[in-house]
């Protein structure tokens, strides 16, 4: 039995179209070599043989060829490990058949045909039945593939002779793509062999096919993780935009080696729809980017760069034009191309430009940039030009570069750069605006001690009086202020005022504002007089900020003279006192301000405000306003402010209350004004 089965694997050998046949794999038994130690390649060694060889091959479609009994000893032989484009069949598209045979040997044992990348989609047909299929095996307007290895099984063979099977492989090829790509296998590695080891062998090649693209995957995970991070900055300095759009790019490229590998590995969508996502990613890196540069370098906006970002966004549309036939594959690759060309020509110039010029921004960017932008351009210009006819290799951009110890393709490795360099630019950015704001931070906390000897912490014991001051800025330093003074007769001298703004402009003016009330005080403390000398300082010097002043001096007979450049009314005892109305200080030279003298009475009681409690916001967006304030100016001055702060505080708050003291009955309150 033994020399007709090697008779008939040597038949199957030497058959036309046939490729070759494999040995048995019996498993040796006990009393072979496992009790004793000893291995052997003969008799131990699990069938496998390789199908890389010689198939028969006609183009054209009919279901007899399937059948075992179909004579095709007069179909061509053509190599099975490159595609029929290569072989004579140039921009061949549509149906072809492959058949040769196997011979199986004798036995129960599972077997079962390995077979590598097949372009488009192929069935494969066992003795006329069918055993398989993958990827698209007729037209469709979404046509998909698989590039993986796969293993079918073959139905059981005869217990006590080999057999011979014929395999009948039914190839379609798009005729999209027949132009540039040949059809047919693209490779060799096709195999045939008990099914555990054919399985295995496909668990292997899709394993190795894993690891080709292992930095796409590392990349893909880095550069999200990283752009996550980068938008967390944003989020806490959402002023700074660049986190924001640098994030935009990060995520865009992530998204797009992970489309890569779920299309380079799994294959699960169609090529078309692989190709309009990966040039949708591309343009979302591609206007994110130009929004990043314009962000870092200060650029316009102008009419050429919005053009600039509707071409990228239009790109796109042309990546799938081939599909309903309107234009060919490339150009639709082409069209693709120049509609993001332009972009990328302007961020590069631009670069080169400014690093001429000598600006160290620009100077930092151009090499990232270059290596983003430069690879994506001479890679797409490659693949269209292959597409077009010329004679270019496609993969020279795309294959590896470096392969051990494993392998990094091109794209990832200029993308690496450009993650690289572009997080030593934001980190440095980073550290510089955070020294900045430290040195800000000094200088505001300069001022505010400055401040602080300027608005009075603490009021002084006048007698006569019971004062209370709280001064809440919004920021640590405000544009409110106020003065408390006793005068040397016993009157209590009052300044309450605004500057419009919150933060060091508004703390700078205050500044100029008391000194030239602590001069012009000097040779004068009727308010009317005083006001009028503060403006004349002023005048020209305001930087357009509006400066409201209240100036009152007050006896302890209760006198009080009064005078307002635009600051709201005192309240006396819960009632608004009526004031006329005149402009803010520094405004125009030779305002006049009106005095108003009223007459108090022991336990009256004045309440001095400054806007930002008026102003005083709620959660649900009602402010407390002039009536709220009105109700809550019989409160004391804590309760006051602390009131406005709680509704929602917008602005500076100041409350500045005055009591007099009882004494001898007086007059009741009048009302006198001078001019």
């Amino acid at each position: 039995m033994l020399w007709l089965w090697l008779f008939l694997v040597a038949l199957g050998a030497g058959i036309t179209g046939t490729a070759p046949a494999f040995a048995d794999a019996t498993p040796p038994t006990p009393s072979d070599s496992a009790g004793t130690g000893l291995f052997s390649l003969d008799t131990d060694r699990e069938a496998m043989a390789p199908l890389d060889g010689k198939w028969r091959f006609h183009p054209g479609d009919d279901p007899r060829w399937a059948a075992p009994d179909f004579d095709d000893s007069t179909w061509k032989l053509l190599d099975s490990s490159s595609p029929w484009s290569e072989q004579g069949y140039p921009a061949m598209g549509g149906y072809a058949w492959y058949r040769f045979r196997v011979v199986l040997p004798p036995g129960e044992k599972q077997y079962a045909i390995g077979l590598s990348a097949i372009m488009t989609g192929f069935q494969i047909f066992e003795d006329g039945n069918l055993i398989g299929s993958i990827g698209a095996i007729q037209p469709a307007v979404l046509p998909a593939t698989d590039f993986n290895f796969h293993a079918f099984p073959l139905p059981p063979g005869h217990p006590n002779q080999a057999r011979t099977v014929v395999i009948a492989l039914r190839v379609w090829h798009a005729p999209v793509w027949a132009s540039y790509e040949g059809g047919g296998p693209q490779q060799g590695g096709h195999v045939a062999g008990l099914a555990n080891r054919v399985a295995a062998e496909a668990r292997h090649a899709f394993g190795l096919h894993k690891l080709i693209f292992v930095d796409l995957y590392a990349y893909s995970i880095a550069a999200a993780m990283i752009a996550i991070t980068i938008f967390g900055l944003f989020l806490f300095r959402p002023k700074e935009t660049e986190y924001l759009w640098f994030a935009v790019v990060l995520l865009a490229q992530a998204s797009d080696a992970a489309l890569n590998i779920l299309h380079e590995i799994y294959w699960i969508l169609p090529i078309p729809v692989f190709d309009l996502l990966d040039a949708i990613c591309i343009a979302v890196a591609q206007i994110g980017l130009m929004f990043f540069l314009t962000r870092v370098m200060r650029l316009p906006r102008n009419l050429l760069w919005k053009a600039l970002v509707a071409f990228a966004v239009l790109s796109p549309i042309f990546v799938t034009l081939y599909v309903p036939g309107w234009i060919s594959v490339p150009a639709s690759a082409i069209l693709t191309v120049l509609f993001v060309l332009p972009s990328s020509l302007w961020m590069l110039a631009v670069l080169v430009r400014n690093a001429i010029r000598g600006e160290l921004t620009a100077r930092l960017l151009l090499l990232p940039v270059f290596a983003f932008e430069g690879l994506y351009v001479a890679d797409n210009v490659v693949v269209a030009l292959y597409q077009s006819g010329v004679h270019i290799n496609p993969q020279l951009f795309e294959s590896a570069w470096i392969t051990a110890p494993f392998s990094v393709h091109p794209n990832v490795l200029a993308n690496l750069i450009f993650l690289l360099a572009m997080l030593g630019f934001l980190i440095r950015r980073f550290t510089i605006a955070h020294l900045r704001e430290e040195r800000l931070e000094g200088t505001l906390e300069a001022a505010r001690q400055v401040q602080r000897l300027l608005v009075p912490e603490s009021t002084p014991a006048i007698p006569g009086f019971r004062v209370e001051c709280v001064y809440r800025p919004a920021d640590l330093v405000g544009g409110d202020f106020f003065q408390i003074v006793p005068l040397p007769d016993g009157e209590l001298f009052l300044v309450v005022g605004d500057v419009a703004g919150k933060g060091l402009p508004a703390a700078m003016m205050v500044s100029m504002v008391l000194g030239s009330l602590r001069s012009e005080m000097a040779y004068s403390t009727n308010p009317a007089i005083l006001l009028a000398a503060m403006n004349e300082q002023l005048v020209g010097r305001t930087l357009s900020a509006l400066t409201t002043c209240l100036c009152a001096t007050i006896s302890p007979s209760g006198r009080m003279q009064i005078a307002t450049a635009g600051h709201m009314a005192p309240y006396c005892n819960g009632v608004e006192l009526e004031l006329p109305g005149a402009l803010p200080l520094g405004m125009i030279s030779g305002a006049g301000y009106d005095l108003t003298e009223f007459q108090l009475n022991p336990d009256d009681r004045l309440v001095f405000l400054s806007d930002g409690v008026p102003e005083a916001g709620s959660k649900n967006g009602r402010m407390l306003g002039f009536d709220g304030t009105l109700a809550l100016s019989s409160k004391p001055a804590q309760e006051i402010a602390r009131t406005a702060i709680e509704l929602g505080q917008e602005d500076d708050i100041t409350v500045v209350t005055v009591e007099l003291c009882p004494c001898p009955q007086g007059p009741a309150l009048t009302v006198a004004s001078e001019s």
